[in-house]
């Protein structure tokens, strides 16, 4: 049952991890960036150039004026390009308002503030208009205006719509971007365009431009972008279609090539470098300093490329391009039949299969198959990422980061909540592990302690000593390299076996009530020898620990002495180890205030004479001048911890 209620509140829980990652914005902007890294590597410009840029440029602006020029000056740009039978003309520029450097305008200017009526004499009539000029130039040409939804800048008239828009709806298409309003130029120049193209764009949500959406309403008509319209200039017989089904794509047949796009019409625009693309400068078309064939049959794009006068795009790679390349791009692309799509379905699919294998791994975890999940894991993720570079070469972004992204952050998180589990369980095992440890060498040390039952609760006393030495050591930043909290343990666990080696001393010698002879003190001595064989049978055995290795130092050397006159090995000064010495101290103390077979117990203030007389020659005078302050403390211990 309570398996079952785990698992239910796991599934749960897992289900709201996706519904949130379905709404982040971080998922968008990290497949935003799965995408960038994906294409980087497959930008392969055409051999070809279908597009001309003619570029508003600053050495335009510095031989001719600030913009915007008289429209005289971009009449006769348009004659010069349209001289040359390009496929179409398309330009990136809006004439709102009226050309006030215009005669007739001027002469109105005149007569409304100075009340002077100027007629301009010697002018002909035919040049006192000049957006007539310019609405003449585009005249029997196929010439793409621009329009922009923009509802602030309603306007106070109505836009006039070339008679061949690309297309009346005979369906509502579900999902297009829709706009109440457009800003478009003046009737006398919009009546002489053959087609009108959109220059709507924006950014994604990371600030980077990728995507332009093809077709946008307004009322009942349907208005391309401006590349797309340049396009059906030439082929008005367009074909088009979109999906009934839920997924609601639509498919255009354009000039032999076929692209579809999601059901907002947006497609993916694929940059290439800008020294890559065909450009001149308007100064230079002006002045005829141009191949005669520079404009036949391409589809010319004139805009806006000098700094301040456009609006700049941040692509993937950092770098910042006009807006009249995005439109030069999109022709390009869909002559190259690399317009990329990225359908809107493709994100619910793998956002849903990335939440199945979220429920696998859960059941798989529970089960302990740690290795099935790593192995599906990557074998998910691999697989993933080679389908997602396969549908690119056909022109679909299928959104893998909507599939890679929560999938790797949900088994981050299963790895974070294994990790803190198995911390728990070995933790808990440690602990238990540490506590048997102690266990056993109290009962190793106990068995010591069945031989000399003079000892006592000697074992017990020692351990404190040593504790209560150490710490204060510690505390007084003494030592630092070698005693810390960890050394600190194991030091008192591993006290009790100091005299282990007793168990192999005769019971005629180590219960002898009377002083030893020297033979038989020689044969006491051993006992230190043997601990350090016992304690080294099990460091051979279950490998070196710090508790075994303090323990081992512990029976070995705790009867040297500082001055180098102690046994077995006569190690003289640090050469002792530290735990060794401060294990002689406590030994020597607990001694001398205990009641022995060969001698009665001494007075606290006699073994503290005693152990202070040891200072440099027995013991180490840093540890008796420890003892000195703490000796106090050492005599609350023996109290409480007596013999019986």
């Amino acid at each position: 049952m309570q398996s079952k209620i785990l698992f239910i509140v796991s599934f749960l829980l897992s289900t709201l991890f996706y519904i949130g990652w379905w709404n982040s914005s971080i998922l968008t902007y990290a497949d935003y960036k799965i995408y960038d890294f994906l294409t980087s590597s497959q930008s392969n410009p055409p051999s070809g150039k279908a597009t001309v840029i003619v570029e508003i440029d600053e050495k335009s602006l510095r031989a001719l004026g600030q913009w915007p020029w008289p429209r005289v000056v971009t009449a006769s740009l348009i004659k010069k390009i349209t001289a040359q039978h390009p496929a179409a003309v398309s330009l990136d520029l809006i004439f709102p308002e009226e050309d006030r450097t215009s005669p007739v305008t001027l002469s109105a200017f005149y007569n409304q503030f100075f009340n002077l009526k100027t007629d301009f004499g010697g002018i002909p009539d035919a040049l006192k208009d000049n957006d007539r000029i310019l609405a003449d130039s585009m005249k029997n040409h196929n010439i793409v205006l621009p329009v922009f939804f923009n509802t602030i800048a309603a306007g106070n008239k109505e836009c006039l719509l070339p008679s061949q828009t690309f297309l009346q709806e005979n369906k509502t298409l579900i999902g297009l971007y829709e706009s109440p309003s457009l800003l478009c130029s003046l009737p006398v120049i919009q009546d002489k365009a053959k087609a009108i193209g959109h220059i709507q764009a924006s950014p994604d949500q990371d600030g980077t431009f990728r995507r332009v959406p093809l077709l946008i309403r307004y009322q009942n008509t349907l208005i391309p972008t401006l590349g797309l319209a340049a396009l059906a200039s030439i082929d008005p017989d367009i074909k088009w279609e979109q999906d009934d089904t839920y997924i609601h794509d639509i498919t255009f047949d354009i000039l032999g090539h076929r692209l579809t796009t999601d059901k907002k019409t947006n497609v993916l625009l694929e940059f290439y470098p800008q020294k890559w693309y065909r450009t001149i400068s308007a100064l230079d078309v002006l002045n005829g300093n141009y191949d005669s064939s520079l404009f036949q049959g391409k589809f010319v794009f004139i805009g806006a490329t000098a700094m301040g006068l456009y609006d700049q795009y941040t692509l993937s790679d950092g770098s910042m391009r006009p807006g009249v390349f995005a439109h030069a791009t999109l022709v390009e692309n869909m002559m190259n039949n690399s317009v990329m799509t990225q359908p809107d379905f493709f994100k619910i699919i793998n956002i849903s299969l990335s939440g199945l294998l979220a429920l696998i791994f859960m059941i798989l975890m529970s089960r302990k198959q740690y290795i099935g999940m790593v192995v599906i894991f990557f074998a998910a993720i691999l697989t993933g990422f080679l389908l997602s570079f396969i549908m690119l070469q056909k022109n679909i972004y299928i959104s893998i980061g909507y599939f890679a992204i929560p999938l790797i952050s949900y088994v981050f998180v299963l790895s974070m909540l294994l990790f803190f589990i198995h911390y728990r369980e070995r933790k808990i095992f440690y602990e238990e592990m540490s506590k048997s440890n102690a266990a056993i060498l109290e009962s190793m040390a106990l068995v010591a302690e069945t031989r000399d039952t003079d000892t006592g609760a000697h074992i017990t006393r020692t351990k404190e000593y040593i504790k209560l030495l150490a710490e204060y050591l510690k505390s007084q930043n003494i030592y630092t390299n070698v005693l810390t909290s960890e050394y600190i343990v194991n030091l008192y666990h591993a006290a009790p076996l100091h005299d282990i080696g007793k168990v192999g001393i005769p019971d005629n010698i180590l219960k002898k009530n009377a002083k030893l002879t020297d033979e038989e003190f020689e044969i006491m001595k051993t006992h230190s020898l043997l601990g350090k064989e016992i304690i080294g049978n099990a460091v051979h055995a279950y490998h070196d620990t710090k508790m075994l290795h303090i323990a081992y130092n512990i029976a070995y050397y705790h009867h040297e002495k500082w001055n180098g006159l102690g046994y077995p090995m006569g190690l003289k000064g640090e050469k002792i180890p530290l735990e060794a010495r401060i294990m002689a101290l406590a030994d020597v103390y607990d001694a001398l205030i205990s009641k022995r077979c060969y001698k009665p117990a001494f007075t606290f203030e006699i073994a503290e004479e005693i152990i202070i007389e040891g200072r440099g020659t027995h013991f180490d005078p840093l540890l008796v001048d420890t003892f000195i302050i703490l000796k106090e403390e050492f005599k609350k211990i023996a109290e409480k911890i007596g013999d019986a």
